[in-house]
């Protein structure tokens, strides 16, 4: 292994246990406002020290990633490729990509007069982070745990891959907590919004409406039989997926393949679920639990049956991302503080073995994220005519 690559790692392990570091001193928002009902306002009208502290703190961890993300250059399986298409998509030449993607650039590059590029990734970076950070600490029960695992399972780094589908998302993300307060409407707004960018998020409408309501056992067997079936008529599923996605067609894409460590992962996260639901929940029912249960049983079941769709991590992530919010419930549900102390010990010693694994091929082609480069130090530049 190169020295590049090692001081790379060294970096990116940097950031990680510094931001970690961060986010464990920040108090979730429900904490914050019991807070803030107990000692209301200061004369002058400034919030509690609390909830000042928590906005420097995610200030800070803001920053870093920020900063990190929007100075890589050729950092990313796609960064050259989205340089070109930003260029094209400016110029009016065709370009596969949505909507909000092509205005979004014709902007920024008309507003900075050049083709500047750096300015693309760095917007979307800067909107993505916002989201993420934003649903951590509004939805969470505990937001340094979901931060913790957004970095350990190499959540953050996938963000400088595929831009305008991790915008996507965090948005999808974002969205949850409207379908968990049956907040249709505004649900459905925020997915039309992240469809300008990356329309593979409309499949969460009906895929979130149908999680949020519990399944009976009777249909989880229906639809695993079904899953079953389209695996084995693979050929029909798969020419009807071309119809949605006809820019795969005669691509690298349509190997299909799928990502064991995100099953194992899944399979882990049903375990405790199960787990938990059976010595804690008993006859009671957590719905917000069941929905981020059930929306890992899916990003399962996509993950082995439709293994040959094109690129169907992407899809199983949306249903998957809901363990950042789903594993920090489950860790404060444990009533028994012996208990709680070796599962959460369990919990970070396998998402370190994670972490550890993600970094091990995050040089390896499709993932382009070691050795990290930043344009601050590079005379190289993309340029079209």
């Amino acid at each position: 292994m190169s020295a590049d690559m090692l001081i790379s790692i060294a970096f990116y392990m940097l950031i990680v246990m510094v931001t970690i570091r961060l986010a464990g001193k920040v108090k979730t928002k429900a904490y914050e406002q019991a807070e803030d009902r107990i000692s209301q306002y200061t004369a002058d009208g400034f919030r509690t020290r609390r909830s000042f502290q928590n906005r420097l703190y995610l200030i800070g961890i803001f920053g870093i990633l920020f900063l990190c993300s929007a100075l890589r250059f050729d950092i990313g399986n796609d960064y050259k490729q989205y340089t070109q298409t930003a260029h094209e998509a400016f110029v009016g030449g065709y370009v596969v990509t949505e909507a909000g993607f092509n205005w979004l650039v014709r902007i920024l590059y008309t507003l900075s007069g050049g083709e500047y590029y750096e300015l693309v990734f760095a917007v979307f970076a800067f909107v993505t982070l916002i989201l993420f950070l934003k649903a951590f600490y509004e939805q969470s029960v505990d937001f340094a745990w979901t931060y913790f695992l957004f970095m350990t399972l190499g959540l953050y780094f996938q963000t400088y891959n595929t831009m305008r589908y991790y915008l996507a998302l965090a948005i999808a993300l974002y969205a949850m907590r409207n379908v968990l307060n049956r907040d249709w409407i505004k649900f459905v707004f925020w997915i039309l919004i992240a469809a300008l960018f990356h329309k593979s998020v409309l499949l969460t409408i009906p895929v979130y409406w149908i999680a949020s309501y519990t399944w009976k056992k009777w249909m989880i067997f229906v639809g695993l039989a079904f899953s079953a079936g389209c695996f084995l008529g693979k050929s029909v599923v798969l020419k009807v997926a071309l119809l949605l996605y006809p820019s795969y067609e005669n691509t690298v894409y349509l190997e299909g393949g799928t990502n064991p460590v995100s099953i194992v992962r899944g399979l882990l996260v049903i375990g405790l679920y199960l787990w938990y639901r059976k010595r804690y929940l008993g006859e009671k029912e957590d719905k917000e639990l069941v929905f981020y249960a059930q929306l890992n049983l899916l990003s399962v079941v996509v993950c082995i049956f439709f293994s040959f769709l094109p690129v169907v991590t992407r899809i199983a992530y949306y249903f998957s991302v809901s363990q950042l919010l789903m594993i920090p419930r489950i860790l404060h549900g444990i009533t028994q503080e012996h208990v709680r102390k070796k599962v959460t010990l369990i919990v970070a010693i396998t998402c370190v073995v994670f972490f550890v694994i993600f970094l091990a091929g995050a040089d390896k082609p499709g993932v382009g994220l070691l050795p990290y480069r930043s344009w601050l130090f590079e005379t190289e530049r993309y340029l079209y005519k």
